[in-house]
């Protein structure tokens, strides 16, 4: 019992990880950074908040959130998921990703259609909001 209290007293932030998105499809070696931890993905695999999800070449990872968004993380790409928030009961919504390299295909699902304007896609040079429900982003 001290153990499993020393582990919640030394990284609180377990507590409140929640899972948003399953992945879906997988080729290559995928990974996901999570904290101080490298994760392989695999189909089936949750995706957090706050997670770092890294392809190489020959590489991609596909996902579906919670609100039924759908992403397809390209090779040679690096994406921060750095918020995400979808609660229809309590009206709060927000989904922010950070692609720093690569190209992502994204596909809006409920916060699309409730509330486009808490999406946003940043990259190195600006930020991208939902109009659409489906667009390619590639950086180079």
């Amino acid at each position: 019992m001290k153990k499993f209290l020393t582990v919640f007293l030394l990284f609180p932030f377990l507590l409140f990880a929640e899972d948003i998105a399953v992945v879906k499809m997988v080729e290559g070696h995928p990974i996901v950074r999570r904290g101080n931890d490298t994760i392989s993905v695999k189909v089936g695999d949750v995706l957090q908040e706050k997670d770092i999800l890294i392809t190489d070449s020959g590489s991609k990872i596909g996902a579906i959130f919670d609100d039924g968004s759908t992403i397809t993380l390209g090779e040679s790409s690096f994406l921060n998921i750095e918020a995400y928030k979808f609660s229809p009961i309590e009206e709060k919504y927000k989904f922010s990703l950070n692609l720093d390299k690569g190209q992502i295909l994204f596909e809006s699902g409920k916060i699309g259609d409730l509330a486009p304007e808490s999406f946003e896609l940043k990259i190195p040079d600006g930020a991208i909001g939902i109009r659409g429900t489906k667009f390619l982003v590639k950086l180079n």
